[in-house]
């Protein structure tokens, strides 16, 4: 016979697919106390991964699973991004998910919470905070699948700006390049409001640069007086060219006339 407490668990577990962490919070949330919380690990339903967190025992979660808790659980901003969404949408280049870096941006300074930072995800994972846009919360963002729920990663034209904004030296200037050229077919009204809204000149610079480069039609539609792209030159490239029409310093194979 079902006791009160198992039919809290099992209520709970036909609500709460495997392959997500469950965070205190949620349990809560589910009339769940920390005490049963505890009676339930003492009994093997659920394994605690760190302070706040559990997962189904037995199960196995990845770093999307931790994200999906974050996300809807903790109500955090942190969401995939960069050229991980990039990867996602099969716009990364050839470089399978399983063997890159899991690239996480958070809008402004956001902590995770230390259950995340500790846990084993099998993949090497980089947080990224910062105010890269003036955009209210959530938007450019979009739902991606994973099996029984959806995580929200970033747009393929926000994925640019983000693996943009991390360019630090030449050899991620020219794999950053590399993807852009592939980008063919972001949305130019996308683009326009994200150029808008992008508080680092230098990221908009270079992808202006490299959306003319490589002759992406969208670039027709974009209105470049609407967007603020600063005063100044700006060295990226290490010992390359200077262009003249962005103020920044680009390899020099690139440029046409040289």
């Amino acid at each position: 016979m079902s006791t009160p407490k198992s039919k809290n668990l099992n209520q709970f577990l036909q609500n709460h697919p495997m392959g997500r962490v469950v965070t205190s919070r949620f349990l809560a949330d589910n009339h769940i106390s920390n005490d049963l919380a505890r009676i339930y690990v003492a009994s093997n339903w659920l394994t605690r991964i760190g302070r706040g967190a559990y997962i189904h025992t037995g199960d196995t979660v990845e770093w999307q699973g931790a994200v999906y808790s974050m996300q809807s659980q903790l109500s955090l901003s942190v969401h995939a991004g960069g050229m991980t969404a990039l990867q996602m949408k099969g716009q990364g280049h050839f470089i399978p998910m399983g063997a890159a870096t899991v690239h996480l941006f958070s809008d402004g300074q956001e902590r995770l919470p230390d259950w995340f930072a500790k846990t084993d995800w099998r993949t090497p994972i980089e947080h990224h905070n910062g105010a890269l846009f003036d955009l209210p919360a959530g938007a450019s963002l979009t739902a991606w699948p994973h099996k029984e729920f959806e995580i929200k990663v970033s747009t393929p034209e926000r994925a640019a700006f983000e693996m943009l904004s991390l360019v630090k030296n030449n050899a991620d200037f020219d794999y950053a390049s590399t993807v852009f050229e592939g980008l063919a077919s972001l949305r130019p009204k996308e683009v326009q409001q994200l150029l808008v809204a992008c508080r680092s000149v230098r990221v908009k610079r270079m992808f202006l640069w490299m959306a003319k480069d490589f002759e992406h039609p969208w670039v027709e539609y974009l209105d470049l007086d609407a967007v603020d792209l600063g005063k100044g030159k700006r060295v990226i490239y290490v010992n390359g060219r200077f262009d003249k029409a962005f103020q920044i310093t680009v390899p020099k194979e690139n440029l046409d006339g040289y």
